[in-house]
């Protein structure tokens, strides 16, 4: 792997953050693509690094994506608009970060003759759905932009990646420390909620999701990009595992015995109708992916970390907020 070049669309975020790690760990040429929106604290520690090349810019600029895909044999895009809120701020410039890059960015691959391309979409895509397990190929019902943004894409990735492997990876909801944190995922949101105000509120505490650890989201993209092709090429696979399935309400109480004394606030009142349970089955048994850390290692973990935490409300934590001043920058320049 010490000849192999990759670009990581989104590399300094939250997921990306250990995936660099992980992947400069196994030898590749890593190569990043990104806006530096949310900042650069996930990339600081690999300046430096001979074989980590950073490249600031968007994945909507048609000419930086050129340059960025130039050379490279493959490549794992995460570099999207990510969350509900965030989303929302702004729908038409989601469509095209979310959508019309994604095109752009298989265009430019096909040219390229990249071998592979490996996707971040997300679990969200399956909706409001019940209480039944859903595999890849069960009822998508999607509820908000963003999970529609994600359908769109992996419809056009699958239809048009001529000569390009695409693997395409269904994440559950994503939690745990990274170097560029986030305290806007539910796990992560509840157990900061419980350690510096001492309660929790939780929104239709029967909801189902899944969850996958941080660490094992990034283990996910390297097992996807290293798959044999015949394994992994134009499939698509829900990550993660049945056994970190939990409803809003389970996962509350897990905090709760984490942190104890902490108030649990229930509002029976559903305004997200979201409710999904997922298999696994097929990136288990098709990739051998079995995630080992789970929802109670991110509640440990976190709440250790928001012991140096001034302010986990901040918007540098927070996507939704961080676009919002982003926005009112540009509007008063």
């Amino acid at each position: 792997m010490r000849d192999t070049v990759v670009l990581v669309t989104g590399g300094a975020g939250y997921v990306g953050s250990h995936l660099l790690r992980k992947m400069l760990q196994r030898g590749y040429r890593v190569r990043v693509l990104d806006s530096l929106l949310y900042g650069d604290q996930g990339i600081l520690a690999l300046r430096g690094n001979p074989h980590f090349e950073l490249l600031k810019g968007d994945i909507r600029d048609r000419d930086q994506l050129a340059r960025a895909v130039k050379g490279v044999d493959g490549v794992i895009a995460l570099a999207a608009l990510v969350g509900d809120p965030a989303c929302d701020i702004d729908p038409r410039a989601t469509w095209a970060t979310n959508v019309e890059a994604t095109a752009e960015l298989l265009a430019r691959c096909r040219e390229n003759s990249v071998q592979r391309l490996v996707f971040a979409s997300s679990c969200s895509v399956y909706g409001a759905n019940g209480d039944g397990f859903l595999a890849e190929n069960g009822h998508l019902n999607p509820v908000s932009l963003y999970a529609r943004t994600r359908v769109a894409s992996e419809e056009l990735l699958l239809r048009d990646s001529g000569s390009v492997d695409v693997v395409i990876l269904r994440l559950a909801t994503v939690c745990g420390w990274s170097e560029r944190m986030r305290f806007d995922l539910m796990v992560n949101t509840l157990t900061a909620n419980a350690s510096t105000k001492g309660r929790v509120r939780v929104v239709g505490p029967n909801q189902w999701r899944p969850h996958i650890h941080v660490q094992d989201a990034a283990n996910a993209f390297l097992i996807a990009l290293e798959a044999p092709r015949t394994a992994a090429a134009n499939d698509i696979f829900n990550a993660g595992t049945e056994r970190q399935n939990f409803t809003v309400g389970e996962v509350a109480d897990k905090v709760i015995e984490h942190i104890p004394g902490t108030i649990q606030e229930r509002d029976d009142g559903v305004n997200d109708h979201r409710s999904y349970r997922v298999s696994f089955a097929h990136i288990r048994d098709t990739l051998g992916f079995v995630p080992w850390r789970t929802v109670d290692d991110a509640i440990t973990e976190v709440y250790a970390v928001l012991r140096g935490v001034r302010d986990f409300g901040d918007r540098v934590y927070h996507n939704a907020k961080q676009l919002q001043e982003a926005d009112l920058q540009r509007a008063s320049a």
